[in-house]
């Protein structure tokens, strides 16, 4: 069955079965985008990503101006013949200068000798994997420093797959449907993001990480789809979906709405 048409079905029918914590609350086009950091978020669902969504990547990191830092580490292949093709892929897609930066321990990743050229990126891209890799290297370390310095001065972080689940402060890292939840970058705070959202068929455990976290709203972003984010609004940019489940009164009460390429929403950080 097609991708697209399960995701309108789905969210119609969990809209019919549960509470929709929006009717009686605020409209969703009258919540003013909060202030905050300058830069853009590009969370990707995994698989295969469209071009448009690798060129507004390239556009807000600055073209041929742009300094990107890949950080491969929720791989398990980071040799030097897997860094110099991720070098030629993003020079082929027109970034001024690319340089990998990976860590095999918390203490390199600590080091402001390791971070330096974070310090002068103007983007920053996680690579695939397991998230679990980023977190226990990166979080609570100069590299998350540096790298959300880049992104409140006006930079773009981006990433698919394991890098779209590091971006949100409650990660979740495994499991299914029950979700194990530990530590990500504090990017995008006011959420929790899950990916390969549809082909992985993860709506349950988002749902359950959304009643755990009543305060974070849920972002299921489907594989060769995109969420752009700059300064609380959300748009969508790919071939499939972006599925946000939210509370209001509580966990027992969701809100469950699909969003599809070309359309915005607001999501305060």
């Amino acid at each position: 069955m097609n991708h697209s048409f399960m995701a309108a079905a789905l969210s119609w029918l969990l809209l019919l079965s549960v509470t929709n914590a929006w009717a009686d609350g605020p409209n969703r086009e009258e919540v003013a985008p909060a202030d905050g950091p300058l830069g853009s978020l590009v969370i990707c669902g995994g698989g295969s990503l469209p071009q448009v969504v690798l060129e507004r990547f390239v556009e807000l990191a600055g073209g041929d101006r742009g300094r990107l830092v890949v950080i491969p580490t929720a791989s398990s292949r980071v040799g030097d013949s897997d860094q110099a093709e991720m070098v030629s892929r993003w020079s082929e897609l027109g970034i001024g200068h690319v340089s990998i930066l990976h860590a095999d321990n918390r203490t390199a990743a600590d080091s402001a000798t390791f971070t330096e050229p974070l310090g002068q990126a103007t983007a920053v891209w996680f690579g695939g994997g397991q998230q679990s890799r980023l977190a226990a290297t990166y979080v609570g370390t100069a590299t998350e420093r540096a790298v959300l310095g880049l992104f409140h001065r006006g930079g773009v972080v981006g990433g698919t797959s394991a890098g779209a689940a590091i971006q949100s402060k409650v990660m979740i890292q495994s499991g299914s449907p029950v979700p194990v939840i530990a530590t990500g970058i504090d990017l995008l705070g006011g959420a929790i993001v899950d990916q390969h959202f549809l082909k992985r068929n993860r709506f349950n455990r988002l749902l359950q990480a959304v009643r755990t976290h009543p305060d974070r709203t849920g972002v299921g972003i489907a594989e060769s789809t995109a969420l752009i984010y700059q300064r609380g609004e959300c748009h969508v940019l790919g071939d499939s979906f972006v599925t946000v489940v939210s509370t209001n009164d509580g966990p027992d009460s969701l809100s469950v709405e699909t969003f599809g390429s070309g359309q915005s929403f607001p999501l305060p950080r």
